[in-house]
């Protein structure tokens, strides 16, 4: 019996003393756990086109990928082809941000995105992004001079951001509605060698060589841009979708400088390629203008139908993406307006020609209020 009462007693001595031993190692264990699960929570969540999942932090978004810190120190790459989707750990105001940009919500987004670009504490990498979105929301609400300087801080900050081509094409479309195409070309060439950096990385190359193609048709040297697109065209290595851009501005230094039948075959060459929205836009876009003056001077309604459903695909099926310029969308726009205009003054019967002109009205009022500076509207 007294072994028996004894017993329990001696037990939980024994459960003390190893609690008293233990209990350090349990807290550091504790303290471990902690520390690991703040530190994961601190990391950027990958996924890679193959279903894999990646836990990293996200140094920097750039133009050919993301740059990612690996432990020990230093860094690595992924490539943006190989990238599915990208997710930023403790960044909920920043998603609300680009929530409220992709929901048609400027003004909100002007808000939220102003005030992300205020907080001095913000990471690199989403005040990259922050900067990107804000220039194109106030690009949107037509406060060019802000867009502007948004864009320019973005490519001094950032200059091998991976909006290059976006920032670039954008740029280009203010510097020409403010008609200072010359002093912006030389701001943007600044910009494009800083980017460029000595790297021989061939990504990067094509899409400065397009960019650099494009201001040199602005400032109408056409012979050189067609050179810098043939160069670039042919680079060894670069992305397919960036030659693809090249060769749009093949077609279109072609088109201006009289080669219509050129013109003509490279567009529809593109037109049946695997390209992005923008460049299959910008090509049927380049059909459309190859039949409407004609068919506009002849007073041919065939030929302006025929011009009409080749501006609609850039309007219904090439929308630009989330973060893609909207140059060749504003340029359908305008050209759906036209055809539309022109088949209703050549209709004779009353009700169809107020359905055209009707139709081509409301394109016209959706392109001046989606893009009050946009430079298409000075010819409606």
């Amino acid at each position: 019996m007294p072994t028996e009462t004894k017993l329990p007693h001696a037990l939980a001595m024994l459960v003390r003393r190893a609690f008293r031993t233990l209990r350090p190692l349990v807290l550091v264990a504790c303290a471990l756990a902690l520390g690991a699960g703040a530190a994961l929570a601190q990391q950027d969540r990958i996924v890679t086109k193959d279903g894999k999942e990646k836990i990293a932090k996200v140094v920097s978004e750039d133009y050919d990928g993301l740059t990612l810190a690996v432990d020990g120190g230093g860094t690595t790459g992924l490539r943006w082809k190989t990238i599915e989707s990208v997710r930023y750990a403790s960044a909920d105001k920043y998603y609300r941000a680009l929530d409220a940009f992709a929901t048609g919500s400027p003004d909100e987004a002007l808000t939220q995105l102003e005030a992300l670009a205020g907080d001095s504490k913000l990471r690199p990498v989403l005040r990259h992004g922050v900067l990107f979105h804000l220039a194109r929301t106030y690009q949107k609400v037509g406060n060019a001079d802000k867009a502007l300087a948004t864009y320019e801080a973005l490519l001094e900050a950032f200059p091998k951001t991976r909006y290059l081509l976006t920032v670039g094409a954008n740029l280009i479309a203010l510097y020409r509605a403010k008609g200072t195409v010359g002093a912006g070309a030389k701001t943007l060439e600044t910009r494009l060698t800083a980017a460029q950096g000595g790297s021989n990385d061939p990504t990067l190359q094509a899409g400065i060589g397009v960019l650099r193609g494009a201001i040199l048709e602005e400032q109408g040297k056409h012979a050189d841009a067609q050179r810098v697109f043939e160069s670039t065209a042919s680079l060894s290595g670069a992305d397919a979708e960036v030659v693809a851009a090249a060769k749009l501005g093949l077609a279109r230094c072609a088109q201006r400088a009289g080669r219509t039948s050129d013109a003509d075959t490279r567009y529809r060459e593109l037109v049946l390629a695997e390209a992005p929205n923008e460049v299959l836009a910008g090509a049927w876009n380049g059909l459309g203008d190859l039949a409407f003056e004609p068919a506009l001077q002849k007073r041919d309604p065939l030929g302006l139908r025929e011009a009409l459903f080749a501006y609609l695909r850039g309007v219904v099926l090439y929308v630009p993406g989330r973060e893609g310029a909207t140059d060749e969308y504003e340029r359908a726009l305008a050209g759906t307006s036209k055809a539309f205009k022109a088949l209703g003054e050549l209709e004779t019967d009353a009700e169809r020609k107020k359905t055209f002109l009707d139709r081509s009205r409301r394109r016209r009022d959706e392109l001046a209020s989606n893009y009050p500076q946009s430079r298409y509207l000075k010819d409606l």
